[in-house]
This record gives structure tokens, sequence and C-alpha cells, in this order.
């Protein structure tokens, strides 16, 4: 069963048939477990994706293009799951999480099938925009490399980039690594979306940080998930919902673009991810660029004292969770005593 509740509950109000479909639709794409390249991942692409009319390109990345528009949406089919198939998940309170009884999974996979769905969504409803399901943005961003080196005319006309691909509720994300967007956008962004949206400069890495040369206002926003890569990442539903009818009724002519990615100094260049990942080490929060060649001399634990919160946001993006952390800690330390160690 792929599924122990036999759905997820829609809103109290008589929910329109179109609308019931997408919950029933999220149901099933969050059960499959979608390592980059498998072939769960390849069975959901055809069940999911390829009914919708996409095009793919020769790295494999979907893409659509509905109106005339400047502005591309964002997500990617892969996810960090280590082993493919199906999984048990259920909603409770308005969350989705794994089931107690699934033992296979090591993450629920919200990252990224909430932004997956969305699009999904927002493609039915016919919203203009350039869509761009990408492919491998869990081990390196590779499918937006891909059209960034060799298939950026697919990005004519595109002056904005939006992912659906970041944790919480709140998030507008202004810098991945460096700035990605500029505060004029992002708050503009933030105020046609309502709610608790606000600027973000602590983003980590999405599709569209590949992007950051060739498009003036790229940025990721929040979608309702928490605590991912990890077996208590949950997905707030009620939140997702909101955001759908927000998306579908945003009226993106009313964006200003204003940052110019040619002359951008905050770093006007795509993180490299083929290069050591020392590269991460980019103070986004002050503004301030770490030597690299001085870092790459430091000792691991002098790097974590004098990173800490960069640290920890790169053991989050790797999946490694506090409980985990704790537990490796514990380990290390009683391993310490017996033999003797500091």
């Amino acid at each position: 069963m792929y599924l122990e509740t036999t759905t997820i509950s829609a809103p109290a109000a008589a929910p329109a048939p179109r609308l019931v479909a997408g919950l029933d639709a999220l149901a099933r794409m969050i059960s499959y477990r979608r390592p980059a390249g498998s072939r769960t991942e390849s069975n959901f692409i055809k069940k999911w994706l390829l009914p919708l009319g996409l095009k793919q390109d020769d790295y494999g990345n979907l893409y659509i293009r509905i109106g005339e528009t400047n502005v591309m949406w964002s997500s990617h089919t892969d996810t960090v799951h280590r082993t493919t198939g199906i999984q048990n998940v259920v909603c409770a309170k308005g969350l989705v999480k794994l089931a107690k009884s699934e033992r296979e999974s090591n993450c629920l996979g919200a990252d990224c099938t909430a932004g997956v769905w969305l699009m999904r969504e927002m493609i039915l409803a016919g919203k203009p925009g350039l869509y761009i399901f990408h492919r491998e943005e869990e081990i390196g961003g590779h499918g937006s490399r891909h059209i960034a080196d060799k298939r950026n005319d697919l990005l004519e006309g595109i002056q904005i980039a939006i992912a659906f691909d970041r944790k919480g509720t709140t998030s507008v994300i202004t810098h991945q690594f460096g700035r990605c967007c500029s505060d004029l956008f992002a708050s503009q962004l933030a105020g046609l979306l309502g709610g608790g949206f606000t600027l973000d400069d602590g983003g980590i890495f999405t599709d569209t940080a590949n992007y950051t040369h060739l498009i003036p206002e790229c940025t990721n926003i929040s979608v309702g998930m928490e605590h991912c890569h990890s077996p208590k990442e949950t997905l707030d539903m009620e939140f997702l919902l909101d955001l759908r009818e927000r998306l579908i009724n945003l009226d993106t002519n009313l964006l200003i673009v204003s940052r110019n990615p040619l002359i951008d100094t905050d770093d006007p260049h795509p993180l490299d991810w083929n290069k050591d990942d020392r590269d991460w080490l980019s103070d986004i929060r002050s503004g301030r660029t770490v030597d690299l060649d001085r870092a790459s001399r430091m000792g691991m634990s002098d790097i974590v004292r004098e990173f800490p919160d960069e640290v920890a946001d790169f053991l989050e993006c790797y999946g490694v969770d506090e409980e985990q952390l704790v537990k490796h800690v514990e380990h290390s330390l009683g391993l310490r005593r017996r033999y003797g160690g500091k």
C-alpha cells in the first residue's frame, strides 16, 4: 500500500474536483523513492510529468513553455532517498510524513516532490511560464548546469527564475552562496505572495543558483517542508494548498527586475559544484568572502569553530539531522573513553 491513510484530506470547505484530483496526485507522487537516475525516478516521470506534454533535452531535463512570459519555474525530479521503490506515508494534523511502519526510507522526499506537484498544478491551471523539471539536483545540480552551459537557448527572454525547493513557510531566498536576486525583487515577490513571506539571505543551493550569471533575478521560496533529507521530514499540506492558490493567482507582471547579473559584485558567477566543496565557505550572511586558500589549510576542527552556522547548514544539506549528529558524538566520545583518548 503506497499510503497508509486512504487519502490526503482536502480543506473543510467543499473543494473543486480539480483540487481533489491534485490532492490524490500528491499522495501518490510522494510515495516514490527517487534517487537520481533510478528506475523509480523514471517511472515517476512517465506517470506524472510526460503526460503534461513536456519536452526533454539530451540530459533528461523536462520543460514546457506556456504563454509569453519572462518567468521560469524550477523544481527537480530526484530525491535523496538511498533506495528505490514505494514508501508508506501518512497525513496527520495537516502534516505528511513517513508512516511508523516505514523501515527503508531515509527521508520523505518532500524535497522536491512538493515543488514538482506545485508546478504540475500550475501547468494544469494554464499558468504562464517556462517550467523546467531538472535532473540530478541532489547530486550536484548537473541538470541545470547542462542547461546553463549547453542549452541556454531555452532561457531566451527569461529574467526571473523561481524555484520551489526551500524549507519552511517564509523564505524568499536572496543569496545562494552569493547574491542571486535583488532585495527589491525579493521584497516585491514576498509582498505579492503575502502570508509570512520575507527575505532570507541564508540559502544553500538549488538549481536556480546555476543561472545567476544568465538570469537577473533567481530565487527559491519555501514550500512548507521541514527536517529535509531526514526520516523526520514533514510537509505542511495546508500551507502547500494555500501556496498553490497564491501562485496560480500571482501577477508576475508586477515584479520589477533590477539586478544586473553581468555587474553584480556580490557573486556574479554560478557556483561550480565540480570544484572542491570548500566553495561553500563563502560567508553569505556578512557579505565577506573567505580566503579559500587559507581555509583549505585549516584543520577540520578549526573550520567548524570558525564557521559553525555554515557547517550546520552543510550537514543538513547532506541529510544529517540533530539526532544523527548527537548519536555520532555519543558514539565517538564513548570510543574515546574506552580507548583512553582525549
